[in-house]
């Protein structure tokens, strides 16, 4: 403090006279000398000088006051000011919390190089412990503000080692911190930081020299007084100065000389050479790691530092020198998971532990790694999906195309033998007769070959038709699948990606691959070969524009030919549900496996349904080929006369021989599927020609007039429809058969005489005989087809509803 100028007449004991709010700003600009001699002036300057908070935001200034360390405000009620420098010894020995504990604190303060370490947190005990401090360390500062030459300074007299100095030097930084002149602090921050310059870097020219002779015990003490400096920083960097950046020690990141050809020969991947690479890559990670255990402890993560530049950098330009030349060489697509691979799995099971970064090293490689190929993968996601597309669509297309030429040659082939017929063509037939030759009675191959224009269109049709369960190939299919399954192994090495984005990226990539062989096979294979099956197949449906009547062949031969493309449609639709559990569940590439979140599922089952939907589009135009076909047997076949006929003619009683033809084209068609379609298509098949030729046969009853005498026919042929649908329906008679019974017993409806008229409207009205397969309405149809109709209506009539029309009067 400056002098003092004493009044005597002031009563120090007035609190008036230098107020206490006054006293407490004056001794926040005070120093520490000049804050012991303030406090006696007065009493509230007293009170301001010895206030705890004061000297605690000193310390608080200055960094050391442990918060984490225990509180001893309740240790005893002594007073601060009644230690002394001298009264630590009785109470050494006395329980943590204690007045023992900062007693000892303050014996350790005694010494510059401790003193601010153990700082006890005591308030009543701060100001004791700061005037401790203050002896220790304001000699040492003084030089500082004094401005004396560094060889001068008292520290260098009472400290030679580099530990000690370095702790010196750091305790006056903080010291400084409560230097209350601004002009002797700012003197004392330069020249302290100046010789800290002086000092780190002299720290690093040794530094530099043991690392260089391999010295590492005393390499690592010299980094440790760094550390102990907060100076991480730039021994990090004079770290990866010296060993990452010095491509001379590290060949194998000495880009100019690397060639990458040697990694690619024949038009493969040369894998000693990648070996070789990665072993040299382990090699010298391994030695930083060794290196960097002995000289650096795990506070500074040094190795962490080194990987991050080895990969992030050099790693980076050296794969990317790889997979550009890859790309010249045609295996880019091998050659980008084939790498990530090599560096994720060989190279980190080839890595030593390191002491440095701890259990989380190989954890941290793989994600610097992961981090460096982000782009790689990205580009490569991008690229295989396109290549399989296009390679998936040109497979098939290539099929298709050969399937195509094979037709067409075959057309051509068979228009190349049809003659042209002139007005010539009779005399040149006329000359043959007069040529004569030795083979003269043979015809030649061209004449056995010569069709009409006619003749050819239906020898081109048959042979398409031949070749109808060839428009699928499971065999292109099993290529697609396995160019696929190579596609998603190469996905696949990415699985284990630690970039969370970037994996869902390549979960969606590969169910994409899988989506799109799916629309491949349905919408360029499917589609297209049972577009062209059911086109020919319609070439026998009379109500079908591709009608044809030039037909070499019964339509048996074709629907059974579809039905084995059905076969092999589900051959393929196995094989795709095999690849989809085997590489999409079983690799758990796809989640939520029956929702409909699940893209690949739906996918399936949509092709699956397509397949589905041709099979019935082939069973009804089977089944409707059949049934015009049966349908038009009655029309041709059976005469008026069969279920009416003339007294004045002898008549063959039994079976009419339009039934015959219809159980005969059954006979044929019936049993069509079976061995070649699933039985549940051979129910649908059988059951679909049953209803609908029951349909056919009560049109037909229907439509022609039955006399008593004819019912006989009518009945066998009801009773032979009946029985051929029981001996030829294994399953489903339950469905069928009630059908057939309901027609016996309407047959029966025909066979009584007129004369009982009573017993004709008996059997009408119970409908009970019918099965529930004919209403009243639809049964008083089948009774008016009786010859005698008009003759028996009014009796009839008055049986089923009590009255006849005649009964009616009008009022």
């Amino acid at each position: 403090m400056s002098k003092v100028i004493w009044n005597a007449d002031i009563d120090v004991y007035n609190a008036d006279v230098i107020p206490l709010s006054v006293a407490c700003n004056i001794c926040r600009y005070l120093s520490v000398p000049d804050l012991v001699s303030f406090s006696h002036v007065s009493r509230n300057t007293y009170k301001a000088g010895n206030d705890p908070e004061l000297w605690v935001s000193k310390f608080k200034a200055m960094g050391v006051w442990n918060k984490v360390a225990r509180n001893n405000d309740g240790a005893d009620g002594a007073n601060s000011q009644s230690f002394s420098e001298n009264s630590t010894s009785s109470s050494v020995n006395q329980k943590p919390g204690s007045l023992g504990s900062t007693a000892r604190s303050i014996a350790a303060l005694k010494d510059p190089l401790t003193c601010l370490d153990n700082v006890v947190v005591s308030r009543k005990h701060a100001k004791t412990q700061l005037l401790v401090i203050y002896k220790c360390l304001n000699p040492y500062y003084r030089d500082f503000v004094m401005n004396k030459a560094y060889d001068k300074l008292k520290i260098f007299e009472d400290f030679d080692t580099p530990e000690e100095q370095s702790k010196i030097l750091r305790n006056l930084l903080k010291f400084n911190k409560i230097d209350t002149d601004e002009q002797s602090r700012s003197l004392a921050l330069d020249k302290i930081n100046a010789l800290l310059e002086i000092f780190e870097n002299a720290l690093l020219r040794e530094l530099d020299i043991h690392y260089d002779l391999e010295d590492y015990e005393v390499a690592r003490r010299f980094v440790q007084i760094l550390i102990d400096l907060e100076n991480q920083q730039t021994l990090i960097e004079f770290f990866l100065q010296k060993v990452i950046f010095n491509n001379e020690k590290n060949e194998i990141f000495n880009l100019d000389s690397f060639n990458p050809e040697m990694y690619f020969v024949d038009s493969e991947m040369c894998h000693s050479a990648f070996d070789q690479l990665i072993s040299s890559l382990a090699d010298l990670f391994n030695q930083q790691s060794a290196i960097i255990d002995l000289i650096f402890p795990s506070s500074v993560p040094m190795m962490y530092k080194v990987c991050e530049e080895l990969v992030a950098n050099q790693l980076t330009e050296l794969i990317m020198i790889l997979i550009d030349f890859s790309k010249s060489k045609n295996l880019y697509l091998q050659a980008v998971p084939y790498i990530y691979d090599k560096i994720t799995n060989d190279f980190i099971k080839l890595l030593h532990p390191s002491t440095n970064v701890g259990e989380t090293y190989f954890q941290l490689v793989k994600e610097l790694i992961d981090m460096l190929y982000e782009s790689f993968a990205a580009e490569f996601m991008r690229e295989e999906l396109s290549y399989f597309r296009e390679s998936c669509s040109r497979n098939i297309r290539d099929w298709n195309e050969s399937l195509s030429k094979r037709e067409a040659e075959t057309t051509e082939s068979i228009l190349r033998h049809v003659k042209v017929e002139t007005k010539d063509d009779f005399l040149t037939s006329f000359k043959k007769v007069f040529i004569t030759s030795k083979s003269s009675n043979n015809k030649t191959e061209d004449d056995e070959q010569n069709y009409s224009e006619i003749q050819a269109k239906a020898k081109i049709l048959s042979e398409n038709i031949k070749s109808l369960d060839k428009m699928l190939s499971p065999q292109l299919v099993l290529e697609s699948l396995n160019e696929a399954k190579i596609s998603l192994y190469r996905l696949s090495r990415f699985q284990s990606f630690s970039i969370h984005s970037l994996k869902s990226d390549i979960l969606a990539t590969m169910q994409d691959i899988f989506i799109n062989i799916l629309d491949t096979i349905s919408n360029e294979h499917l589609k297209p070969g049972f577009g062209k099956a059911l086109t020919y197949l319609q070439t026998y449906n009379p109500n079908s524009p591709t009608y044809s009547e030039s037909h070499n062949e019964a339509f048996s031969q074709p629907l059974v030919l579809f039905f084995e493309l059905i076969n092999v449609a589900d051959l393929i639709i196995q094989m795709v549900d095999i690849f989809y559990k085997e590489e999409m569940l079983n690799r758990h590439i796809v989640k939520h496996e029956n929702s409909i979140l699940n893209p690949s599922l739906q996918n399936k089952k949509k092709l699956e349904a397509l397949v589905d939907k041709y099979v019935a589009d082939g069973l009804n135009i089977g089944i409707e080929i059949l049934v015009n076909e049966i349908d038009g047997v009655y029309k041709t076949r059976l005469s008026p006369q069969d279920y009416c006929p003339r007294s004045d003619v002898n008549n063959v009683i039994g079976q009419t021989d339009a039934a015959q033809k219809a159980l005969e084209i059954l006979e044929e068609n019936i049993d069509l599927l079976t061995g070649s379609a699933d039985k549940s298509i051979v129910e649908v098949f059988q059951q679909e020609i049953a209803e609908r030729f029951f349909q056919i046969v009560v049109k037909t009853v229907k439509q022609n007039t039955i006399s008593v005498a004819g019912a006989t026919n009518l009945i066998s042929d009801l009773n032979s429809y009946n029985d051929f649908f029981a001996s030829h329906i294994k399953s489903n008679k339950r469905m069928i058969m009630p059908l057939f019974q309901a027609l016996k017993n309407i047959g029966s409806m025909y066979l009584i005489s007129g004369d009982d008229a009573h017993a004709i409207g008996k059997l009408v009205s119970d409908l009970s005989k019918f099965n529930g397969i004919f209403g009243q309405e639809e049964i008083y149809e089948f009774v008016q087809r009786r010859e005698d109709w008009p003759v028996i209506k009014r009796h009839v009539e008055k049986i089923m509803y009590g009255f006849g029309l005649a009964d009616c009067k009008f009022m």
